[in-house]
């Protein structure tokens, strides 16, 4: 079984990225892991990684403030310190439909790509911006990516999202329910239910968040979902090799 260990230990360098006015925002970063786990078995799945930036105040808004050229340089750098962590278990890299867009597929076999990585499309809404030749370019490329034997999900879908990538005849490794739909459905586990069977029609695998205690686990588990995450189960971060 996978060991925890405190977050302070484990340091990694990092390119600096810079803001406008010339400053670099942090030169090292962290990992926090979230644990996905199998709702039918209690076993950890994997753990979603994610990202703690030294001298910055907001990681999520730094982020989001980012060109995409630089989100995938820094989903890059998380690949090569994945390698330093046990292979036992699925990681879940986040990253943006704006920053798959810029992807360079030609250049998709040329990056080592450990087995047990999943590439989670973060931000699903940005599909209705999206033209349709967007739309068919980012479709072609998540089929290149799967067809390298790289998972593609989605986060953070609701009913409205799966339907809609279900019209667009999407097919995915797995979606994550996004939390605040789960606590939605809760009270009606009927409905939890479909929503979850409307998840199998896109994807393999389908993910509940937003477990927080017993009585949320057991309604996920009852609605059908493969997977579960939340602060039902504590965020770590594994030992390296």
């Amino acid at each position: 079984m996978t060991n925890s260990r405190s977050l302070q230990n484990s340091h990694f360098n990092y390119t600096a990225f810079f803001t406008k006015t010339g400053h670099a925002c942090h030169s090292e970063f962290t990992f926090k892991f979230e644990p996905i786990v199998n709702l039918s078995s209690a076993q950890t799945f994997g753990y979603e990684v994610l990202t703690q930036l030294h001298n910055c105040t907001n990681t999520e808004l730094f982020f989001g403030k980012l060109p995409p050229e630089r989100l995938l340089r820094h989903f890059f750098q998380q690949l090569t310190a994945i390698a330093h962590y046990p292979q036992d278990r699925w990681y879940f890299l986040n990253i943006p439909m704006n920053a798959l867009l810029h992807w360079d597929l030609f250049n998709l076999e040329m990056v080592y790509y450990p087995p047990n990585v999943i590439i989670e499309i973060q931000d699903p809404e940005t599909f209705f911006t999206l033209d349709l030749p967007q739309r068919s370019k980012l479709f072609e490329k998540v089929q290149h990516i799967e067809a390298n034997g790289i998972p593609v999900w989605l986060d953070d879908v609701d009913a409205s999202l799966i339907a809609t990538f279900a019209a667009a005849n999407w097919r995915l490794s797995g979606i994550k329910l996004d939390k605040h739909a789960f606590w939605a459905l809760s009270a009606s586990p009927h409905k939890l239910h479909q929503v979850v069977l409307m998840g199998y029609n896109i994807a393999t695998a389908v993910l509940i968040e937003g477990i927080e205690n017993h009585q949320q686990k057991d309604i996920a588990l009852r609605s059908g979902a493969d997977l579960g995450q939340g602060y039902f189960w504590p965020a770590l971060l594994p030992d390296r090799k």
